[in-house]
């Protein structure tokens, strides 16, 4: 079996082969693990504009259940960065009155620095989704798709003291309908998700 002038079939045959592969393959795993610098630093500016949210909040969520009507549940958030402040992690929570959790979710918001764009990856329940987000001032909105014709808007707005949230349905050709509305204080500081970070030593 002939592998190129030089290479042939044999214990020397395949280092060489190995060898001037690498070669080849090195300058482009160098670039690839090069910082890009000049993204790092949009990403980090536009991450600015969500640092209200930084830190622990508590209050009260209300949720439009079908079948079971309102359901009433105290929700906290905890807010913070990762990756040199270039994406900022979300936890959301809700506890029942017996202290059971009912809802439970995270998101990584990041930013695109070639499409000047906000989007929000989010988990929850078993399911998981990318969507477009559009931060506003001290606040932002995004949506969900909710079948054919169909989509869930949220909207936050935070007013120096509260941090409030809503969430509606909107099918075509009907007024939306508001089913989710969360209402919290800011309640502290968090160093999560740095907090127990693994060190060199």
């Amino acid at each position: 079996m002939t592998l190129g002038p030089g290479f042939r079939r044999g214990t020397f045959g395949f280092w060489a082969w190995g060898i001037a592969t690498l070669a080849l393959a090195l300058p482009f795993t160098a670039h690839a693990q090069q910082a890009d610098t000049a993204a790092m630093a949009q990403q980090s500016a536009a991450m600015h504009r969500l640092d209200w949210m930084h830190g622990k909040w508590r209050g009260e969520a209300r949720m439009q259940m079908p079948g079971v009507g309102e359901k009433v549940v105290t929700h906290t958030e905890r807010v913070g960065t990762l990756l040199d402040g270039t994406i900022t992690l979300i936890e959301g929570k809700s506890f029942d009155v017996d202290g059971k959790v009912p809802f439970n979710a995270f998101a990584v918001v990041s930013y695109d620095a070639r499409t000047q764009s906000f989007s929000m990856q989010s988990y929850t329940g078993g399911r998981s989704g990318t969507f477009p987000m559009t931060v506003l001032d001290k606040g932002y909105a995004w949506e969900v798709p909710a079948g054919p014709n169909a989509k869930v808007q949220y909207k936050a707005i935070f007013d120096g003291a509260t941090w409030t949230e809503t969430g509606d349905f909107v099918a075509e050709g009907q007024p939306p309908r508001p089913f989710f509305k969360m209402v919290l204080k800011r309640i502290g500081d968090s160093d999560w998700p740095m907090a127990g970070s693994v060190t060199r030593d």
